[in-house]
């Protein structure tokens, strides 16, 4: 029963590495189910065993990116709230620069789609996690709009993407992030911060 879970678990990071790669090379509209499964060296009835669809997949590539931003979300709630989001909306962006702007790129396309609307609520649900920690912990007071802020900022940061892909030139994602953060993340905070 072990080899048959390691197997699967294998064919699935074979699944994953391989969309990855012919995504950075095709882009979201023209990678194929069929590539995926020709690079993998699987049967195309094999594939949805793992993912219904391909934008299964790509939620699925997704998370896999942002895992490890996801599992220090309990670490990220043990400094103030300016900081625990300034830094976790920082990670976000680094995981976003860290694939390029032709990732980036295709990312949008990935997003827009209204087919597509779980990894918008796989962010949204990410970063309310966050928020809804540091009101446990205190930190935010009970009547925080955990999800309004999370739509806000989930959709400021898709907002620094889209520029960024815009004119990659002239805008860095990062330096972005922290000008919003630095400006305006503390007068959004205040009125739920706990003194």
């Amino acid at each position: 029963m072990v080899k048959r879970a390691e197997a699967v678990a294998a064919t699935r990071q074979k699944i994953l590495t391989n969309a990855d790669r012919l995504l950075a090379e095709k882009g979201y509209q023209a990678m194929s189910i069929v590539d995926i499964t020709k690079a993998s060296g699987i049967a195309k009835g094999t594939f949805y065993n793992y993912f219904e669809t391909k934008e299964d997949l790509l939620l699925a590539l997704s998370k896999k990116h942002l895992k490890p931003l996801m599992t220090s979300i309990p670490d990220l709630a043990v400094a103030d709230p300016q900081t625990s989001i300034q830094t976790y909306l920082v990670h976000y962006l680094q995981v976003v620069v860290d694939s390029g702007e032709q990732m980036a790129r295709q990312w949008i396309r990935f997003v827009v789609d209204p087919k597509n609307h779980q990894k918008w609520e796989f962010d949204l649900d990410a970063l309310a996690e966050l928020i809804q920690q540091l009101v446990t912990m205190g930190k935010l007071t009970v009547n925080t709009p955990v999800k309004n802020l999370s739509t806000l900022l989930v959709t400021q940061i898709y907002g620094i993407v889209f520029s960024w892909c815009i004119s990659p030139a002239t805008v860095d994602p990062i330096v972005s992030v922290n000008s919003f953060c630095d400006l305006q993340l503390a007068a959004i905070l205040q009125p739920y911060q706990v003194d």
